[in-house]
């Protein structure tokens, strides 16, 4: 039995957006602190992807003091051997995430947990990958089983750490307080969630009083939207849904063209799992601007929603028409959950083809049309797509990111020379940034194990060495040194 050390933040509320280089964890960038009349006023006024907009007007906590850690999921577990061939699929499935294909690994999981309801192991990582794909609801499911299988032990703690930060994400204050205490009652050295127990209770009275200075204003000015739109957004971080669709259905009386209110008023039905109200609102928003930019939120959660219906072409016409409208950050949150379903896999080649003719110089826009081709299992233009991202020379997290999926590229077309190569630049950048203890590890490690490939035995070994002094629990990389080692062995006997 190994337990998972609790150091990797993962992207969210509480902890601060993950970046990843190839799909492997790097650095933590911390989330700065909103203040509340913002958090209340922005959320009329900005475009955001589904994710984003719950995290605004559902908003957790915003940390801006200390680090706040995730466990990244491994095999926690200490009951008795899972049946042979579920634990199998585990293992594979914890061998592609750690090379960041985030989809087969999930798949892994899955199969894992068909073939024993009662692996804990696999709705932990299962968890884990649903809340790095953006499907915050699945991943808080998958949490509360591995919550039910798992002992009630003290190293187990994190894993009601990670359903915390998952509930703060969906917006459900209450049972993320719940989960904190749950957590520190297994672990009372657990100094993260201490802290943000604290922080959400205190948060919690805070939401208190602004929903009642907002319903005091509503009463006072009856006839103004935003702040109706306001009063809806207090609600729903005070989990009092049912309020905040009438605050949010009022401010749409007030003024029917506030495409923000829609878009307020979709979330809040579907966090009331009423998926043919919140498409019907969403419908509405766009049939009367179809072609403002400012609805292109409503465009994008609507995919997300026909998405979880299985209605998937519809879906990816939806998501296309949103990014045609407003390209951006904002839009990508959603790309990987989309994509992963294969019938949507031309609607996002097509999609992100469109954006780079309005943004040539675009390197992310290049790197994610990557990774549709990749899907697409177009090999070659996959890598032609990766070698123009890095080409650009993009600054901040792409370029690392590019050149891990680049050397991902080619080592799933066993061009280990090429590879290595690539792994080996990777180092180097990582190498460069004190921040990215985690993505260096990772580098190291897939360096190593091209190394491995190609035969080159003592460069290899070397840089297996290293991961492991980095992370000495990098479970695949001691097992890849020790096959290094006994093929040195063998080869100079």
């Amino acid at each position: 039995m190994m337990v998972a050390p609790v150091s990797v933040p993962q992207g969210g509320v509480a902890g601060g957006r993950l970046f990843a280089v190839g799909g492997f964890p790097i650095a933590r960038v911390p989330i700065p602190v909103l203040s509340l009349p913002l958090i209340l006023v922005f959320p009329c006024f900005c475009f955001a992807s589904r994710t984003v907009l719950l995290t605004i007007l559902r908003l957790g906590l915003l940390l801006s003091v200390g680090q706040v850690f995730l466990s990244l999921p491994g095999n926690l577990h200490a009951a008795e051997p899972f049946p042979n061939l579920s634990q199998a699929h585990f293992e594979h499935g914890q061998h592609l995430l750690n090379r960041g294909n985030l989809d087969e690994a999930l798949s892994a999981f899955q199969s894992a947990i068909t073939l024993d309801p009662e692996n804990a192991d696999a709705h932990y990582n299962a968890g884990y990958v649903l809340g790095r794909k953006g499907d915050t609801e699945s991943a808080i499911h998958a949490y509360r089983e591995a919550v039910r299988l798992f002992p009630d032990d003290s190293r187990f703690a994190e894993v009601y750490v990670n359903l915390a930060y998952a509930l703060e994400q969906a917006g459900d204050l209450d049972q993320a307080i719940f989960a904190w205490r749950s957590a520190l009652r297994l672990n009372p050295a657990q100094v993260p969630a201490r802290r943000n127990l604290e922080l959400a209770l205190r948060h919690k009275q805070q939401i208190d009083r602004v929903v009642e200075r907002w319903e005091e204003t509503a009463r006072l000015h009856p006839d103004e939207a935003l702040i109706h739109a306001s009063l809806g957004t207090a609600l729903g971080q005070s989990g009092d849904v049912e309020g905040e669709i009438q605050a949010w259905r009022e401010a749409i009386r007030l003024q029917p063209d506030q495409t923000m209110a829609y878009v307020g008023l979709g979330i809040a039905l579907g966090q009331k799992e009423d998926l043919t109200g919140e498409i019907a609102v969403y419908q509405e928003a766009i049939r009367r601007q179809p072609d403002n930019p400012d609805v292109a939120p409503a465009y994008f959660n609507l995919a997300y929603a026909l998405g979880k219906t299985g209605r998937f072409e519809e879906a990816g016409s939806a998501w296309r028409k949103a990014i045609q409208l407003r390209h951006g950050a904002e839009v990508h949150g959603r790309l990987e959950w989309l994509i992963g379903k294969r019938d949507l896999v031309d609607h996002m080649i097509s999609a992100w083809e469109h954006v780079i003719r309005q943004h040539p110089d675009d390197a992310g826009a290049w790197m994610r049309l990557g990774l549709a081709l990749g899907q697409k299992d177009d090999r070659e233009g996959e890598l032609t797509a990766y070698r123009h991202a890095i080409g650009l020379q993009p600054s901040g997290s792409i370029l690392g990111e590019a050149y891990g999926y680049l050397g991902d590229a080619l080592t799933r077309s066993g061009a280990w020379q090429e590879a290595v190569e690539v792994y080996q630049t990777l180092v180097d950048l990582r190498s460069d940034d004190s921040r990215a203890k985690q993505g260096l590890n990772a580098a190291h490690r897939q360096l190593g194990l091209a190394l491995l490939k190609q035969g080159d035995l003592d460069r290899a070994i070397q840089e297996l060495r290293l991961t492991i002094q980095l992370n000495p629990n990098d479970e695949q990389a001691k097992a890849a040194l020790t096959d290094a080692l006994d093929r040195k062995e063998v080869q100079q006997n």
